[in-house]
């Protein structure tokens, strides 16, 4: 059987965070508080200097609580077409579009939530998304996260699970990410591409002799 070839989405796939564009267009909407505004470049920060903490989601997302899950899809679409379409590179849009063409699997794997990186993995046609998953209950969100967040070693976990229920070896798999934060999943995978890494990601990829793209 054929391998599976993994893609992160925010700064791998997408010049922007995928998050960061839904929460903008959520704040303009009316339907995010504007303190947000304050939070989100300290969050931004630290996910790009490679500090941030798993405890930053331990509350979850309690501004989204009482949301109607159809309204967040919605919104989520809009921010898509608006925003986060434009922000694609598009040789990483080309590079998927080849894979496929050639028969291979491709399947998102991602921290973002999996209602806003939704519409693009339709657009982009893959065959599976694997991403943080919110409750519902109703209906509507409760704020809380089901089960761990997929980061760091939890999106390993999840894909290798994903790839034994699938009958697939990891070996003979790709995963690309830009971020150090991933790199659980890329010393499981048989090719690890650094696409765009940060610095010591970087790093790590030219000292393992590791596939490197630069999208611009």
């Amino acid at each position: 059987m054929k391998g599976i070839d993994f893609f992160d989405v925010d700064h791998t796939l997408t010049r922007r965070s995928s998050g960061s564009r839904f929460v903008s267009l959520a704040m303009r909407k009316g339907l995010l508080p504007l303190r947000l505004l304050v939070i989100l470049p300290w969050y931004s920060l630290t996910y790009r200097l490679g500090v941030f903490r798993l405890r930053e989601y331990d509350q979850g997302f309690p501004y989204l609580q009482g949301i109607p899950r159809s309204r967040l899809e919605q919104l989520a679409r809009e921010s898509f077409e608006s925003r986060l379409k434009g922000d694609l590179f598009e040789a990483a849009v080309g590079l998927v579009r080849r894979m496929r063409a050639e028969g291979r699997r491709i399947v998102l794997a991602t921290s973002s939530l999996d209602f806003i990186v939704a519409p693009l993995a339709e657009h982009l046609g893959v065959d599976g998304l694997l991403a943080t998953t919110l409750e519902f209950v109703d209906g509507a969100c409760t704020g809380r996260i089901v089960g761990v967040p997929m980061f760091r070693r939890e999106k390993k976990v999840r894909v290798l699970e994903f790839l034994s229920a699938e009958g697939v070896l990891p070996e003979d798999c790709s995963f690309h990410s830009d971020s150090i934060y991933d790199l659980p999943l890329l010393e499981s995978v048989g090719r690890p591409v650094a696409v765009n890494p940060d610095p010591r990601l970087r790093r790590i990829a030219r000292r393992r002799g590791w596939e490197i793209m630069d999208l611009s």
